[in-house]
């Protein structure tokens, strides 16, 4: 036999309504009570039908991620996963359905984006990137759409959740200054992206503290994140300068590009790199930036901008979460 609203009410000792209203996430509903309905839900094995609650409340109780333009690099690079289980775990908590926006180009992402906002298939959005000029990111704001960015924006109406990647370039930097590195190499991801742009500051402004010169020779930066590319900038790199003592990477997979051609070349130059999980790779240290706490935080933060438009609230929600440098 199905299960109802009203066996899951009678378990938690609570009326009907206030089932449908725990579903709906309403905040006139307290945390305990809400409690023992999803205890209720889950010992039932009780599933809401999204469907009819979308026609009845015009929402779709679904969240949009959007990807950035590289697809390939969500798929292959392990931040990308890891923030999503942390957003599918709040998503899971809260009855919500995650949609993914994707697309060849821009053109195709920008024409999924219009689907999502104009058609309201979509609750919500999160953009696991950010970078300078987004005509994605100016579609939502123009149409007042409930949005936020993973990661960075220059403007202060703009809601995010990130780290601070000047202090983190700025730590992964210091740590080899102070293991007595000073011929130290930057290899990050495309300029064109905020967490690049903050972590390339951060590394500038440590050799400026410390009094060490930089030689722009000693950095490079990726079109794409893939393993070859760190393959080829390292080499390069030490081509120009057989004196680097110290690699940084801003992701991991051109730490494992510079991993793969050290150990060929049998360097024994130490590498770090930005990651959330211990790396397999023979890093010298990395810095943990909390993915998985990323991705809840975006989740948490994007219902609390859709409940503000319901009650047609402005809030700008900037949420930064801590990073902490391991060493290996």
């Amino acid at each position: 036999m199905r299960v109802t609203i009203k066996d899951v009410a009678k378990l938690a000792k609570v009326s009907p309504s206030t089932v449908t209203r725990v579903i709906q996430n309403k905040k006139t509903i307290s945390e305990e009570t809400k409690k023992r309905v999803r205890k209720a839900m889950k010992e039932l094995n009780y599933h809401p039908n999204l469907n009819a609650r979308s026609l009845v409340s015009s929402y779709s109780q679904v969240i949009g991620l959007v990807l950035p333009d590289d697809s390939d690099a969500f798929y292959q690079n392990p931040f990308f996963p890891s923030v999503f289980r942390g957003i599918a775990q709040i998503a899971a908590e809260h009855h919500y359905a995650i949609q993914i926006a994707t697309g060849k180009d821009q053109k195709e992402r920008l024409e999924a984006i219009s689907q999502m906002v104009l058609g309201k298939r979509v609750d919500g959005l999160i953009f696991l990137y950010s970078q300078e000029n987004d005509p994605l990111i100016q579609l939502v704001t123009e149409e007042q759409f409930p949005f936020l960015i993973l990661g960075k924006s220059l403007s202060p109406f703009t809601p995010l959740v990130d780290n601070d990647n000047i202090q983190a370039g700025f730590d992964a930097t210091q740590y080899f200054i102070k293991q007595g590195c000073q011929h130290i190499a930057f290899i990050g991801g495309s300029k064109k992206l905020y967490v690049t742009q903050d972590r390339y500051k951060g590394y500038q402004k440590a050799l400026s503290d410390y009094q060490l010169s930089h030689d722009p020779q000693n950095t490079a930066f990726a079109s794409e994140f893939l393993e070859e590319k760190g393959y080829q900038f390292i080499k390069r790199l030490l081509k120009h300068n057989p004196q680097i003592d110290a690699v940084i990477t801003t992701d991991s997979l051109l730490a494992e590009g510079v991993c793969d051609y050290l150990a060929e070349k049998q360097l024994a130059i130490p590498t770090l790199s930005f990651d959330s999980i211990n790396p397999k790779l023979k890093l010298a240290a990395y810095v943990d930036i909390n993915s998985l706490e990323l991705g809840r935080t975006s989740f948490t933060t994007i219902l609390q901008i859709i409940n503000d438009y319901k009650e047609n609230r402005q809030i700008c929600y900037r949420q930064l979460i801590p990073h902490r440098l391991i060493e290996r």
